[in-house]
């Protein structure tokens, strides 16, 4: 079975090649970006609605049924790879509230789960979110200042050679508190800061992986005209595990703790006639260091690009997605430095039939690359549904 560390260090990893890509394509480090739980939150379709509401509750529901065709979603590495038929579906509610004096209020949940009816490992998995947050602004200096809360569960299955009916399950349940302050700094210019404090349980080996998170970071948002912004951030991230031991070079055990300090840039920009392009580039880079041996040290770097167009009923989308993982010490197993690289694309068209229902067709394929042959896989997907949204 392949290392689950390893597996979890940059979790691209599809889950189940069915969870939004939105939700996975992080910072490489397993965290989601402000900016895509932004893009999921307040895409132009969901702010559209809003301003179309004069109540000061403003609530959205959006439902999605389908069902495809999986190759190797266990992402397995050697030849007894799986593949079948799927059914998934997915629930997300947005409900927000625009209070006097600048406050807001914004409640956030999303679920999806897939079952494989031929994989017996994959025969029912998932992933929910639930956010909440509160800010408030002043009406004088237009300071922000806010308390987010979120709460991610996954259940996640990958191949385990030793074991392919039930594959190697994850669960885990990660729970997160993030103070915030932002401040105007210039024309369309934006700064900001912000704590967290996390806490990750799992049911799978927690002696190895239960972890306390705590984060700062430091964020400068510019945002033109109606379509361009950029996003800036910096951050620094530490996590102490409970029980998980590390080893010094000179044999000493020690509670392991491990540090990440990196950086993202993120843009978008929206052009052509009223607005039917968009175009998404976001990049970013982390420096992962232990206190042990440096065991678990090693860089990351993910890039991603997303093109998207509105043709009448038609929205069309591709995107390409690239990460890179080298570790400092950590042996592969032909005694080189172990190293990987992901690759994958996507495209998507979503038919519109009327204002609450829409058709949908995705195809997506991704690879790992690896010095480590046990870490090599190949995976493609083809879905289609119909959502509805109200």
């Amino acid at each position: 079975m392949r290392s689950i560390s390893a597996a979890l260090a940059p979790i691209v990893i599809s889950f189940g090649l069915s969870i939004p890509e939105t939700l996975l394509h992080g910072q490489g480090d397993g965290n989601f970006t402000d900016e895509m739980l932004e893009e999921l939150l307040f895409g132009k379709g969901l702010v559209e609605t809003v301003e179309k509401k004069a109540s000061q509750w403003s609530k959205t529901l959006n439902l999605s049924f389908g069902g495809g065709h999986g190759k190797n979603p266990l992402q397995s590495p050697g030849p007894n790879v799986q593949e079948g038929g799927f059914a998934t579906a997915s629930i997300d509610a947005f409900l927000l509230r625009m209070g006097k004096n600048g406050s807001v209020f914004y409640l956030y949940l999303f679920g999806e789960g897939s079952r494989y009816q031929d994989i017996p490992a994959l025969d029912l998995t998932g992933i929910a979110l639930a956010q909440a947050e509160y800010s408030l602004r002043s009406p004088t200096t237009g300071n922000l200042r806010g308390i987010r809360l979120r709460h991610t569960y996954y259940d996640m299955v990958f191949d385990d050679p030793y074991n392919p009916k039930t594959g190697y399950p994850i669960q885990s349940n990660k729970s997160e508190i993030r103070p915030f302050v932002s401040f105007p700094i210039g024309d369309g210019l934006t700064g900001g800061l912000e704590v967290s404090a996390a806490r990750d349980a799992y049911a799978s080996d927690p002696e190895l992986y239960n972890y306390r998170e705590k984060e700062f970071r430091s964020i400068v948002k510019w945002k033109g005209d109606k379509d361009a912004s950029v996003n800036f951030s910096m951050y620094s991230r530490w996590k102490e595990y409970d029980e998980r031991q590390g080893s010094k070079n000179d044999g000493t055990s020690i509670d392991s703790e491990t540090r990440t300090v990196g950086t993202g840039i993120s843009g978008t920009r929206n052009f052509g006639k009223g607005d039917d392009w968009e175009v998404n580039l976001s990049t970013y880079f982390n420096k992962t260091t232990d206190n042990a041996n440096g065991h678990y040290d090693y860089e990351s770097l993910n890039g991603s690009l997303k093109v998207s167009r509105e043709i009448g009923p038609w929205t069309l989308s591709a995107s390409a997605n690239a990460s890179n993982s080298e570790y400092d010490v950590r042996p592969a197993t032909s005694g080189e430095l172990f190293q990987r690289n992901g690759l994958s694309a996507e495209f998507e068209a979503d038919r519109k039939i009327n204002e609450k229902w829409n058709l949908f067709a995705k195809w997506k394929k991704e690879r790992d690359d690896s010095n480590d042959p046990s870490y090599e896989y190949e995976a493609t997907m083809f879905s289609a549904g119909i959502k509805w949204s109200n």
